[in-house]
């Protein structure tokens, strides 16, 4: 057990080392800096459950105008929170550290399944990021 904690241990500190990772943590950074953007974020996940609220209260009185609104609003918000270029910048250093944790994922897990550690390879080519496509496992 101590040998595969330390392993993963390793594992981890190659994972903080690869530029991936850094792209994503710099992004990340920059995008938790930026005061407006989280202003918006934060506004927008208000809006969010207030549009949540909203639905529940006005499907009964039947006034799909301020539900129109609200859609709208929230629509705006989405593109505005888009458009910001440190979002730009933070999204696309995400899915690149997901992509990575996903073929390091499937190398434990063709691992765990007996396959050889020094030469499995993990086909993403097929991954839909749905895994009732598949079947799962692999994320």
């Amino acid at each position: 057990m101590q040998e595969v904690e330390a392993a993963a241990r390793v594992l981890g500190k190659a994972i903080q080392a690869d530029p991936r990772y850094q792209a994503y943590h710099a992004a990340k950074k920059a995008n938790d800096a930026d005061e407006a953007l989280q202003q918006e974020i934060q506004e927008f996940n208000l809006k969010r459950m207030s549009y949540q609220r909203e639905t529940e209260r006005l499907a009964e009185q039947q006034n799909p105008e301020r539900i129109q609104k609200l859609e709208q609003k929230i629509q705006e918000l989405y593109l505005s929170i888009n458009a910001n270029a440190n979002m730009a910048a933070f999204e696309a250093a995400k899915q690149a550290m997901d992509g990575m944790m996903q073929e390091v994922d499937m190398i434990l897990t063709l691992c765990a399944n007996g396959e050889d550690p020094d030469t499995c390879h993990p086909d993403l080519s097929a991954c839909t990021g749905n895994c009732a496509s598949c079947g799962g496992g692999c994320h």
